[in-house]
C-alpha cells in the first residue's frame, strides 16, 4: 500500500468543508491519534495556531474543477475517480496558476489525451530503453525502469525526477515511477506545464495545435486532443 505523501495529506486541511463524510473521517482520525498529540499544547497544535503578525489566514478553498466535471471530460463514471485525485488535481491547478478557463481547458485536454482519459498514470513500456541515457540523468542500472514516464504528462528520467523532488521538497519522488504515478499524477504534469511556460503560450492565444506541438513535439493524437478540448469548453 502506498503511503500518503505530504501534498495528499495537506489536502485534507485545505479542502475541508465540514461535509458529513469529512466529519466522519476526522472523527476516525481523532480516535486513532496518540493522546500526546491531542494535548492542547502539543507542538503541532501550537504551530498550527501560530499566525505571525505579518501573516493572514488563507482564503477559503476554491474548487476549480469538480469530480463530476472531470468525469465528463474523461468520459467515465464519477465513481471511478477518487476524492484524493480531485484534491490533488485542484492543488495542482492552484500551485501552478492554471486557473483561467483557457489554461484549465488546455491542461485538462492534454492530460486527458496523454493518460487515455485518466486510465494511465505511468508509461506502459518497461523503461528499459532509457537505461544509461545521459540526457535523462540515468546513470545506474535500473534507472530506466525506475524513472520511466510517470504522471499525466509522463515526466521521465532521474534528472527530471530530481528537479521535481527539489521543487516540491519531497524526497519520496526519488522512489520512482510508482510513487509519482500514485501520488502526484497531476502535480508532476503541472510542474512540466510550468517549466515549459505553457500558461504564457496559452495566454498568447495558442490553439490546440500550438499547445500540442509544445507538449508532444509534433501533432500525434491531435484529433483526440481536440476532442477532449471541445468537451472542456462545454464542461468548464
Amino acid at each position: 500500500m502506498t503511503k500518503l505523501g505530504i501534498d495528499g495529506f495537506t489536502a485534507f486541511f485545505r479542502y475541508y468543508q465540514d461535509l458529513p463524510h469529512q466529519q466522519l473521517a476526522v472523527a476516525e482520525l481523532w480516535k486513532l491519534m496518540p493522546v500526546s498529540l491531542l494535548e492542547d499544547d502539543a507542538d503541532w497544535v501550537e504551530q498550527y495556531r501560530n499566525i505571525g503578525a505579518d501573516e493572514q489566514a488563507p482564503d477559503v478553498f476554491e474548487q476549480f474543477v469538480s469530480k463530476l466535471q472531470l468525469a465528463e471530460i474523461w468520459e467515465c463514471d464519477a465513481s471511478l475517480i477518487s476524492n484524493a485525485e480531485i484534491d490533488e488535481m485542484n492543488m495542482c491547478l492552484a500551485r501552478y496558476d492554471i486557473t483561467t478557463p483557457q489554461r484549465i481547458n488546455h491542461f485538462l485536454s492534454q492530460t486527458a489525451h496523454e493518460s487515455g482519459g485518466g486510465r494511465y498514470k505511468k508509461e506502459l513500456a518497461s523503461g528499459a530503453a532509457y537505461e544509461f541515457r545521459e540526457d535523462l540523468g540515468n546513470d545506474e542500472v535500473g534507472d530506466g525502469q525506475k524513472y520511466k514516464g510517470a504522471g499525466y504528462l509522463q515526466i521521465t528520467g532521474k534528472y527530471n525526477y530530481l528537479r521535481l523532488s527539489q521543487y516540491l521538497d519531497d524526497p519520496r519522488v526519488m522512489e520512482g515511477v510508482d510513487y509519482v504515478a500514485e501520488n502526484l499524477p497531476f502535480t508532476s504534469a503541472g510542474y512540466w506545464w510550468m517549466d515549459n511556460k505553457m500558461n504564457d503560450l496559452i495566454d498568447g492565444g495558442a490553439d490546440v495545435l500550438a499547445v500540442t506541438r509544445r507538449v508532444n513535439g509534433g501533432t500525434n493524437g491531435l484529433s483526440d486532443r481536440q476532442h477532449y478540448y471541445d468537451i472542456c469548453l462545454r464542461v468548464i
